[in-house]
């Protein structure tokens, strides 16, 4: 665990100021103690309180009280740094001194429990049907790829079923240079159909993919121009099938030009389109340019050189222990591991994991009360980046969003996970939104922001009340819905905005009705906060203040640019996916910035939102956790 302390600061003292009698300032001093520590107690001693998804209320406000106003220029001091929690977006939730979250862990979707002093992991566990799911499949993927069966699965094995990616998953210890030699000797001697010592692209290049020409390296000395012209006659020689000098799109196909096609082929002149034809002159001009001293070719040394480049460094064996990590968790391009923040009431966890696995845990120990998997019981689909809502908790029901024709929302019975209703009335595909509970004409209902709109069901029966498309972009509506006297505000990216509507009710039907729209608001992911007549929230140009009954701007801001936010006592704590963090006033009157600073690039945007309880300011990033002292 790493671990950074916080600098001890000496205020600083006025020296000429009256000193005060020895028994006057004792008096002071005892008179004004209890008072201080009951201020302190309130607001810290229980620890922190944030307990679900954006807080206590669902509103991405905390309760802290009697925060600084202002950070140094290095940021707030580090209370504690642990880098434990996984890879995933998952925020966090605190009660009862637990930190609470979710990540991958060696590859493996988990449910993780921290000790909110220090950091320290308490417990780290997969739900118990969801192991052992996870467990079968090893088996039955383990028969199915290890061709050899030998109980391993090797590096022929694994490019041929997994791909390059099974990389991140071969767990072995790094190797020694002249171990990782002795790999890449082995996977070429499988490879080399015709014994040069070499592979070409028809031996390895459908294995490797986008990686082969990464691993072909540069020869320095070569004669550029007459390697371009050697390697042009010989792809022209052996892809032109029907002789006419020049290679079509179709005849590059599952070729080394394949990937580099729209590259090397001009635009004809006067037009903004190529021929989807490759002349030799094209290909020699793209080969200098781009690939000038490759000849096309890998030897063993090439590839060890770029096992070690680019961190493969295992011993290209992927036993059942590693391979749990290739099939354990959600995967996705644009970063893999879970979405979903744990929600606590009481002794019990509700969290849902990127695939659909809704659990209930003890949070004392972790232990599995119940689950179900949402697209199994419910007809759900995973939406295209991953299921990631988080429970909300509303009297006995747990409220999740399956999506698809059987219901788009379902009402689960908390203690069991038995179904109490599903919205049959509303059958969209989940998007990324988690919902919330509110009073809006007298009716408790569940307003929630899926694939096609923002809508209010019945709590008591999921029938579907009103809905409003406009928001809606299609591709991803991630942003809670904000509710405010019987008005609900929804806004997305991918060119949208948001808009607020009002929910009116005549002979017994609630309708809703817009009040205004602002494309300037085009809220991605970073969630917006209302703080009284405003809300705070990034769209386009960066941080708005926006007037929530009324869509009158009062400022604009780049601040850290696109990110997320939470409020606490009167501050906005602003993160920035580019890994700024600032400190601002939670003000209309104008942006008022009292601190920033940066936090490492881990490889990934900077996209769990941050939360603030019990005095600290916690950011989670990637496997990282911080908790910086904001008393």
């Amino acid at each position: 665990m790493a671990h950074r302390p916080a600098a001890g600061r000496a205020p600083a003292r006025n020296a000429t100021a009256p000193k005060a009698p020895a028994r006057t300032l004792l008096v002071r001093i005892a008179c004004c103690l209890p008072l201080t520590l009951l201020a302190a107690g309130t607001c810290f001693a229980q620890g922190g309180h944030w307990p679900q998804w954006r807080g206590p209320q669902r509103e991405g406000i905390s309760d802290d009280k009697g925060l600084v106003k202002s950070w140094p220029a290095e940021g707030p001091p580090v209370v504690w740094q642990v880098d434990s929690v996984g890879v995933g977006y998952s925020s966090l939730s605190i009660h009862d001194g637990r930190i609470f979250t979710q990540g991958d862990l060696n590859g493996v979707e988990h449910v993780i429990c921290l000790d909110e002093k220090d950091g320290r992991l308490l417990w780290a566990v997969q739900a118990e049907p969801v192991s052992a799911a996870l467990q079968r499949r090893i088996a039955e993927e383990l028969q199915r790829l290890d061709a050899n069966q030998d109980g391993v699965v090797d590096e022929f094995e694994a490019l041929s079923r997994l791909g390059w990616n099974f990389n991140k998953y071969d767990l072995a210890a790094q190797l020694a240079p002249e171990q990782i030699a002795a790999r890449a000797e082995r996977l070429l001697e499988r490879l080399d159909s015709n014994q040069d010592g070499k592979l070409d692209f028809a031996e390895a290049g459908q294995l490797f993919r986008e990686h082969f020409g990464k691993a072909d390296l540069d020869d320095r000395d070569a004669d550029v121009d007459q390697l371009a012209a050697e390697r042009s006659a010989a792809f022209i020689s052996e892809l032109d099938k029907d002789g006419d000098g020049r290679i079509s799109r179709e005849e590059s196909r599952r070729s080394a030009l394949d990937q580099a096609f729209g590259r090397a082929d001009k635009k004809e002149p006067g037009t903004d389109k190529a021929d989807e034809q490759l002349t030799s002159e094209e290909l020699v001009e793209y080969l200098r340019r781009f690939e000038g001293g490759r000849d096309g070719l890998i030897t063993a040394e090439e590839l060890a050189a770029y096992y070690a480049k680019s961190d493969a460094r295992g011993d290209g064996l992927l036993t059942a222990a590693e391979l749990q990590g290739y099939y354990g968790g959600y995967r996705n391009g644009m970063g893999d591991g879970p979405r979903g923040t744990p929600t606590v009431d009481g002794q019990r966890l509700y969290v849902e994991g990127g695939q659909g696995d809704l659990s209930c845990l003890d949070t004392a120990t972790g232990r599995t009360i119940w689950h179900v998997n949402l697209r199994e019981r419910f007809g759900g689909g995973v939406p295209g980046w991953g299921y990631s809502e988080s429970p909300l908790i509303e009297g006995d029901l747990v409220i999740v969003t399956p999506g698809g024709k059987q219901g788009t929302v379902a009402a689960l019975n908390k203690a069991d996970g038995t179904l109490v209703w599903q919205s049959a009335d509303i059958q969209q595909g989940a998007h990324y939104a988690s919902p919330v509970v509110a009073n809006i004409g007298g009716v408790r209902q569940v307003v929630q922001f899926a694939r096609s709109s923002v809508f209010g069901l019945e709590l008591a029966t999921g029938r579907l009340l009103w809905e409003y498309a406009r928001p809606a972009n299609g591709t991803a509506n991630c942003a809670t819905p904000i509710v405010h006297q019987d008005h609900v505000f929804a806004s997305s990216a991918y060119g949208t905005g948001g808009g607020l509507a009002r929910v009116s009710t005549q002979d017994g039907k609630q309708q809703a009705e817009e009040v205004y729209f602002d494309a300037r608001m085009a809220n991605h992911h970073g969630g917006i906060v209302r703080v009284g007549d405003y809300m705070y929230g990034f769209g386009n140009g960066g941080l708005i203040c926006m007037n929530f009954l009324t869509g009158e701007v009062a400022w604009r801001e780049r601040s850290v640019n696109k990110g997320s936010l939470c409020v606490a006592d009167g501050m906005l704590y602003l993160l920035g996916e580019n890994h700024e963090v600032a400190l601002a006033e939670a003000t209309p009157e104008a942006y008022r910035e009292h601190g920033r600073f940066k936090i490492p690039d881990r490889g990934r945007p900077s996209w769990a939102h941050p939360i603030v309880a019990g005095g600290r300011f916690y950011i989670r990033d990637q496997g990282t956790l911080t908790a910086y002292d904001v008393r």
